[in-house]
């Protein structure tokens, strides 16, 4: 009976837990469309851009969060330290608030706050605007961090927390390699 019971606990915490894992965000090889956004505090400030075009091959950290994701300032300050942290190798970020233009606000506050030097950027057109449909963010995901380089994926993570930003951290060190 005890052993039955358990194995019921095990079975319906792995099914938990499994549940709760949600995939979001391009896979490790796949490529990487362009898509528009508006730079809120960066270099182009208050234009309307494609960063993964203007960055092209180059290393990139981009952060995907979602517009009243509780743990946006935590994802932010973790790509602004990974950036400080990676600058002499080159590594290029932004991140995109899935908002339009309603968000702009928030995103100076944020940005002034926070002393964040990355890019904080918004859609033109809100998360429903075809181009950034390509990149398979999922709605139900705070925040999709993907790592690229030469045009392609190589890591992607989401719902970082707090532990995962040790491996995200590894894993920009190997594409920076």
């Amino acid at each position: 009976m005890k052993k039955t019971f358990f194995s019921l606990a095990l079975a319906g915490a792995l099914a938990v837990s499994a549940f709760a894992a949600v995939s979001s965000g391009l896979k490790p090889g796949a490529p990487l469309p362009a898509f528009q956004v508006v730079d809120v505090n960066g270099p182009n400030k208050g234009q309307q851009l494609c960063y993964r075009c203007q960055y092209g091959i180059a290393p990139v950290a981009a952060a995907f969060i979602k517009s009243d994701a509780p743990d946006a300032a935590e994802v932010v300050m973790g790509v602004q330290k990974l950036v400080d942290s990676n600058k002499a190798k080159g590594l290029k970020s932004f991140i995109v608030f899935m908002g339009g233009p309603e968000l702009k606000g928030k995103l100076e506050k944020m940005a002034s706050a926070h002393k964040v030097s990355v890019p904080l950027t918004f859609l033109p057109q809100g998360p429903s605007a075809d181009d950034i449909k390509s990149y398979e963010i999922n709605p139900e995901a705070n925040s999709t961090v993907l790592l690229w380089t030469g045009g392609k994926v190589k890591a992607n993570f989401a719902n970082p927390t707090r532990a995962q930003w040790d491996d995200i951290s590894k894993a920009a060190a190997k594409m920076l390699q």
